[in-house]
Parts: C-alpha cells; sequence; structure tokens
C-alpha cells in the first residue's frame, strides 16, 4: 500500500489594522502583548505578542496585529476594555 501524504491548513490568522489615538498607542502595544502572549510550552515560558507593524497617519496611528481566527473575538473584547477604561469609544467591525 502507498504511503498517503496529506496537505492540512493547520491555522488560519485575521489580520487587523486598528487606529488608536496617539497617547494611547505605547498602552495599546504593552496590554496587547500581554494579553495575547505566546507561550512556549516546551520550555514553560511564555512572551509578549509583537504588533506586526505601526504608522502615523492624519487619522490616528494605525497599529497592526495579527490573531488566530479562534481569537478574534477575544481581541474584540480586549479592544472594548481598553477603550472604555481610557472612555474612547469603539466602532465594533
Amino acid at each position: 500500500m502507498a504511503n498517503r501524504d496529506d496537505v492540512i491548513i493547520y491555522m488560519k490568522y485575521v489580520k487587523l489594522d486598528v487606529v488608536i489615538p496617539e497617547n494611547y498607542v505605547w498602552e495599546f502595544m504593552q496590554e496587547f502583548g500581554e494579553k495575547f502572549a505566546i507561550e512556549d510550552i516546551y520550555e514553560g515560558t511564555s512572551r509578549l505578542k509583537a504588533v506586526d507593524g505601526y504608522y502615523n497617519h492624519p487619522g490616528g496611528w494605525h497599529i497592526q496585529v495579527t490573531v488566530f481566527e479562534n481569537y478574534e473575538s477575544n481581541f474584540y473584547d480586549f479592544l472594548q476594555e481598553f477603550c472604555t477604561k481610557r472612555q474612547l469609544s469603539f466602532r465594533q467591525p
């Protein structure tokens, strides 16, 4: 019997571009990194999740993040909490 090689999609990601007022950019990056920290199950450690990129734009700072598709609603919950603490409005997509 011949070997069967399978091709699968292992994980799906969602990339988001979030616009944040300038004075909250670094707080957002720090809290995002902590909330979505990447765990190393072999070493038993975790590291902060970095944002994919960021840039200034007249409408505010754009911060690009990637999360697992299964964590997309968790990200929106995180963003809602982040905004509520700072009295910022948040428009759900």
